[in-house]
């Protein structure tokens, strides 16, 4: 996982504003502004940045001053030159020859193409030309939900299902991208960018999203906050997430514009047909998508289609060989055994890490453990229906020399001694009966304590209850059995018969009759 630094350098590569930086980030315009001129003022590339270790980043940032630009060479007026991109046809390509020509009749030196498309990049995003940004090949995607449903009728119950139209629109070309799901969550918000991708054939620079909580977690003033897992989708495509500004329509016009045509060709179009499934529906929905990409404009030649396939889709960033893999997020805490807990299951990381937080990226079949954004290991999940389980890497676990040794198999034994003669029966099976000590520790503790609620003798009672019918010694078990008074029952239960037993032998043959 990329650090601030690195994140800053890959977007300043791609020639992303300060401003839109610290938007993505969620870092302060200043902070931003000081770092990018930090890296600009060394002789590094910001390339390089991108792969440093965030400490050798810091220490390049104090040093090694650039040489200014060569004034030699004649800066063209890039005011001017913006509302001549504007104007339809005009490229950079077409500006920079006009440009080199004027230079050389006035004997001046003109820029190379790399180094004036470069330049112009740059006062573009600085000075916040809207309408010539919303028109830039491969600078980026809008992205949204429609706000009309689509529908099917369920073909077992008759019943009505509803779904929902996620839309992509390349704004430069008004290439657009559709499909319907069956709900707006996190899973279908990030699988739609993915196939909009792969509809694409590439990324661009900057993905605009609206402010739903499957997308953005916060958007204030201050400050800007992404759900994990769709900042995780913008790293792996090398994409910047910038959300609308809130109560800023003008941010996202082309793509609720473009909405407004699709539920039109789409959705209206089809009202009248019948289907039966959501993937019914789709397979007919690219049919119309496909038209609508090639109809061709009213007002100008060619089509979104033919625009996209002619200049955009060259300018796109390349996909990765793979698609990215769905996951999710979330803090776990490293217990005392060096383990974490994650669905019922216990599974180890380095004992350094013991009563830190870690994050786990979660996948379908297996799952990453980070710590300050540093992947420290990778285990794969028990199945489904293994419960209460342990998957320990020797090497996580620490030495019996060291200061870890505090909590040990001696240490639970002799505390165990103490609650009285089943505790210690039951927590010797524990230990007897696991490959590695440590992962022992948690559940051992958990049972010991409960004779801080229910007494020592309730415990050794509960242990020797649990015992007798094989009862699998966790604490839960051993709750349930204290909570419902079991081990009572059995003590009251065990003195009956042996009074009954008792008396038995005291009668006599009177008794009997005899």
């Amino acid at each position: 996982m990329s650090n601030k630094y690195q994140e800053i350098a890959r977007l300043k590569s791609k020639n992303v504003s300060n401003r839109k930086i610290a938007d993505s980030l969620g870092l302060s315009r200043n902070s931003v502004n000081l770092i990018v001129k930090k890296m600009s003022s060394t002789k590094r590339t910001f390339q390089e940045f991108e792969v440093m270790e965030e400490q050798k980043i810091q220490e390049f940032l104090n040093f090694e001053i650039v040489p200014k630009r060569d004034t030699s060479y004649v800066m063209p007026d890039y005011e001017k030159l913006t509302k001549e991109l504007s104007r339809p046809g005009v490229t950079m390509q077409l500006l920079w020859e006009e440009y080199s020509d004027e230079c050389r009749l006035s004997g001046t030196l003109p820029y190379k193409l790399t180094q004036f498309k470069k330049y112009f990049n740059d006062h573009l995003n600085t000075h916040e030309f809207t309408d010539v940004l919303k028109n830039r090949a491969g600078v980026k995607i809008e992205t949204d939900w429609a706000g009309s449903k689509a529908n099917w009728t369920d073909p077992d119950t008759g019943e009505i299902q509803y779904g929902y139209l996620f839309v992509g629109v390349l704004p430069f070309s008004g290439y657009a991208f559709a499909k319907i799901y069956p709900n707006m969550k996190t899973e279908s918000w990030i699988d739609a960018h993915i196939q909009m991708f792969n509809y694409f054939g590439g990324v661009t620079q900057i993905i605009v999203s609206d402010n739903l909580k499957t997308g953005v977690t916060k958007n204030t003033k201050d400050e800007i906050v992404l759900n994990k897992t769709y900042s995780d989708l913008a790293e792996y495509y090398s994409t910047t997430i910038v959300p609308t500004r809130v109560r800023h329509p003008r941010d996202k016009a082309m793509v609720e514009n473009t909405v407004g045509k699709l539920t039109t060709a789409l959705l209206a179009k089809m009202r009248n047909l019948q289907f039966f499934s959501m993937d019914e529906y789709n397979l007919h929905l690219e049919k119309e998508l496909e038209k609508f990409n090639l109809k061709s404009f009213q007002k100008k030649k060619g089509s979104r289609f033919s625009i996209f396939n002619e200049i955009e889709k060259d300018t796109l960033t390349p996909l990765p060989p793979e698609p990215y893999e769905l996951c999710e997020w979330k803090i776990a805490k490293v217990q005392k055994n060096s383990h974490i807990s994650i669905r019922r299951n216990y599974y180890s990381v380095p004992h350094d890490l013991i009563g830190e937080e870690v994050q786990l990226k979660i996948y379908p079949q297996y799952f990453k453990v980070y710590y300050h954004q540093e992947l420290v290991c990778t285990h794969t999940f028990f199945p489904s229906s293994f419960l209460g389980n342990y998957r320990t890497e020797p090497s996580h676990m620490p030495e019996k020399s060291n200061i870890y040794q505090e909590w040990n198999k001696e240490r639970y034994l002799n505390w165990a001694k103490a609650k009285g003669e089943f505790v210690l029966k039951l927590i010797t099976q524990i230990f007897e009966k696991s490959k590695v000590e440590q992962t022992c520790y948690q559940t051992v503790h958990s049972i010991l304590k409960l004779a801080d609620t229910y007494s020592d003798e309730r415990l050794n009672s509960a242990c020797q209850y649990a015992l007798e019918l094989n009862i699998r010694p966790i604490r839960k078990n051993l709750k349930y059995i204290l909570n419902t008074n079991k081990d009572i029952c059995q003590e009251r239960k065990e003195k009956e018969e042996s009074e009954n037993t008792a008396t038995t032998f005291l009668r006599g043959g009177d008794y009997f009759g005899k």
